[in-house]
């Protein structure tokens, strides 16, 4: 999930921390207030050892179904050598002092970017509890080893419980957290293994409170009335009947806003209880100015996709000389490529609790993004990011939805109006039609196929309502000698955001599919000759090249093993392969599809993964489910779409998602690997598109270039 669009890099770094410093140096950081005896044993901003021998694990990012609690909490525990069993985790609020560094949860970062900080913070309390035990001993700290939570001396046979070094271990000075031995992975004993979730059980029996769940003392509720017109203006407003509903009390007007994010105009009906909130903002008389936008549709927006795609766009990349080559191959293939605006629909709506009084704010949120809320809430109230605490609540689903502050700030103006704190919540059609969407796109690409039946020229036209340029993914680059891609901003009404892989979940479709066509053309073995032009880009790469074109071959292997591969082809069954490198893992998938009466039914899914050291085999599983059921919901199913200037879905009837019973099953490979983890919670999405896709046209011979796909229209 790539940071939100709407603000430039330097604002975005400065409101999430990344700008302020390491997060190493944070790891070995020691609290100011002194230690006293039977005080919790604080080594670094990470971690706590109670006297009770209990271990506190600081998360400071957001647990959004992900398991990132349990993974991060384990590579603490694995390096502090304590037992899972004394472990619990406490989440972070936002740190305007950035103590942690960014607090952003996106990009499958989490793991990837506090793997080095959690190892580091576990090792410098590991080593002050050694030599606390050490001069317990009256013996040299290299004689001594640690073991589930107690530092043992093997020579006299001496041990001493974690519990009992707190306050000794807290009198001694730091170690360089850059200069702590790390256990050697052979000696694991946690990480690599399936522990259950840290918080299964309360998930389980409804105790967790997620962020639709918070109360505090005097909370009152609002829903909000929204303009449905992109780019529209309250007109009028009669509230008599909705101030008339028992339970009801204040009525906030919310103007609309552009910066720092796109946001509707609305009224806020202040309640009781949510549900009167809601009657009061049903039984409200509200007339909209439509605004500059009426005649707006995603009909019109294909027709100006269309008009532009005839133009030159900005060049993106230009590798060798493409017009010549093309006019040289063997043969050429064309083709276009158009994919939808998508909503995130998570199951937890979403919601925001805001109390404002005497200076300071509170907010309890669900957010990806806390550091982002309070700097968004502290501007917006007029008072410093430290006077504004960000509780971050358990969230039910997010896929990068709750990157953006629009709620928080919408709940903080309702707040500022209003005595006490202010939950804010809204409803399924409020989250389906006023998202912050992924970008729609279309592709324009010509591909000539040389002598040996392989791409050898590649022209590429990106059209895309993203303000951002993405370079696309360098493998087309590496491997088609000729290669150029133009890229074409079209501006739109519709306000874009993060969406779980973003860009990555449209371009590596219009690569691998379009990839596919070339290789048909040129009468190929699907696998066999990606694998051969892995091979060309692999010797092609410069040093030092971020992709490593090995593993991305050893994972089409080895998925094409496992499925055991032997042609795309099988009547009305097909089978189709793509693969994908991004986030700092490797991914490969066979889909087995069967094509009846019109509809596609994904019957098997095999899905290999090198992402890494797995901190956690059973959690990695269940992210490549996740991610595969994600993307396949919206390749089979889901497309917003605008009529009038407003979206004409609302909820799961015309949003729907994958069902229950139309789920394939799924075969996931985790690929054994000593590099470091990478990503997990975007990297299976990209090629489940494609690799159906392309099984389509393996068995019916049909090329689906649109999503979602319409077998009847291709």
């Amino acid at each position: 999930m790539d940071p939100v669009e709407s603000i430039s890099r330097r604002e975005f770094l400065r409101w999430t921390g990344l700008a302020g410093g390491g997060l190493i140096l944070a790891a070995g950081c020691r609290g100011t207030a002194p230690h006293r005896p039977g005080d919790p044993f604080v080594p670094g901003v990470f971690l706590e050892i109670s006297p009770e021998g209990g271990v506190t694990v600081v998360v400071s990012r957001t647990e959004m179904g992900q398991g990132s609690r349990t993974g991060l909490a384990m590579i603490a525990a694995e390096e502090l050598d304590v037992d899972w069993a004394s472990v619990v985790v406490r989440q972070a609020d936002a740190a305007a002092d950035e103590r942690y560094g960014s607090q952003m949860t996106g990009g499958s970062l989490s793991i990837r970017e506090l793997w080095e900080p959690l190892r580091r913070a576990g090792a410098v309390a590991r080593e002050l509890l050694v030599e606390a035990a050490a001069r317990s001993f009256g013996v040299d700290p290299a004689g001594c080893r640690t073991e589930r939570g107690a530092v043992v001396h093997d020579a006299s046979g001496r041990r001493a419980p974690y519990r009992e070094l707190v306050d000794a271990a807290a009198a001694l000075p730091s170690p360089d957290p850059e200069r702590v031995p790390l256990k050697d992975p052979a000696d694991y004993r946690l990480v690599g293994t399936s522990v259950p979730r840290i918080d299964a059980p309360a998930i389980v029996d409804g105790s967790a409170t997620y962020g639709s769940d918070t109360r505090v003392p005097g909370q009152r509720y609002a829903a909000v009335a929204r303009c449905p017109y992109y780019g529209g203006r309250l007109r009028s407003l009669d509230a008599a009947a909705a101030k008339a509903i028992p339970g009801v009390g204040a009525v906030v007007t919310l103007d609309a806003i552009e910066k720092p994010f796109p946001h509707a105009a609305g009224v806020a009906v202040v309640a009781d209880d949510t549900w009167t909130a809601m009657r009061g903002a049903r039984a409200l008389r509200v007339a909209w100015d439509p605004g500059p936008n009426l005649d707006a549709s995603t009909d019109a927006l294909r027709v100006r996709f269309r008009e532009l795609a005839g133009r030159r766009g900005d060049v993106v990349r230009d590798d060798g000389d493409v017009e010549p080559a093309l006019a040289a191959a063997a043969h050429v293939v064309e083709a276009v490529y158009e994919l939808p605006f998508l909503a995130h629909t998570p199951m937890e709506p979403m919601n925001c609790v805001v109390h404002v009084e005497r200076g300071r704010c509170t907010v309890w949120s669900p957010t990806q993004n806390p550091q982002y809320v309070q700097a968004v809430v502290a501007d917006e109230l007029g008072l410093r990011p430290r006077d504004v605490t960000v509780h971050v609540a358990l969230t039910g689903g997010a896929f990068g939805r709750r990157l953006a502050a629009d709620v928080e700030l919408e709940a903080a103006k309702v707040a500022r109006e209003v005595e006490g704190p202010v939950q804010v919540v809204w409803t399924r059609e409020d989250d389906v039609r006023h998202d912050r969407y992924r970008p729609s796109s279309h592709h324009v690409l010509r591909g000539g196929i040389g002598p040996d039946g392989l791409p050898k020229a590649w022209s590429w036209h990106i059209l895309n309502t993203f303000e951002r340029r993405f370079v696309p993914d360098d493998f087309p680059a590496l491997a088609v000698p000729d290669y150029r891609v133009e890229y074409t901003h079209v501006p739109w009404i519709l306000p874009r955001g993060a969406w779980r892989a973003t860009v990555n979940s449209q371009n590596p479709f219009v690569v691998q599919a379009f990839l596919d066509e070339l290789i048909a053309a040129g009468d190929l073995d699907p696998v066999e000759a990606r694998l051969d032009l892995l091979r060309r880009a692999r010797e092609r790469a410069p040093a030092g090249f971020s992709v490593d074109h090995a593993r991305l071959a050893h994972v089409l292997e080895t998925v094409a093993k496992r499925a055991g591969w032997a042609g795309p082809r099988d009547g009305e069954r097909g089978r189709g392969v793509a693969f994908h490198s991004g986030y700092g893992a490797y991914t490969a998938q066979i889909a087995d599809v069967v094509v009846r009466d019109g509809a596609v039914r994904v019957e098997r899914v095999f899905c290999a993964v090198d992402c890494g050291r797995v901190i956690n085999p059973d959690l990695a599983t269940a992210q490549i489910e996740g991610a595969i059921a994600y993307g396949l919901s919206a390749a089979l199913k889901q497309r917003i779409t605008v009529s009038g200037g407003r979206v004409e879905q609302g909820n799961f009837d015309d949003f729907p998602t994958l069902a229950i019973h139309e789920m394939p099953e799924i075969v996931a490979v985790l690929v054994p690997s000593e590099a470091p983890p990478g990503g997990l919670g975007e990297p299976p999405l990209p090629p489940i598109a494609p690799a159906v896709a392309n099984a389509v046209c393996a068995a019916t011979g049909k090329r689906l270039r649109t999503l979602p796909f319409d077998l009847a229209a291709a």
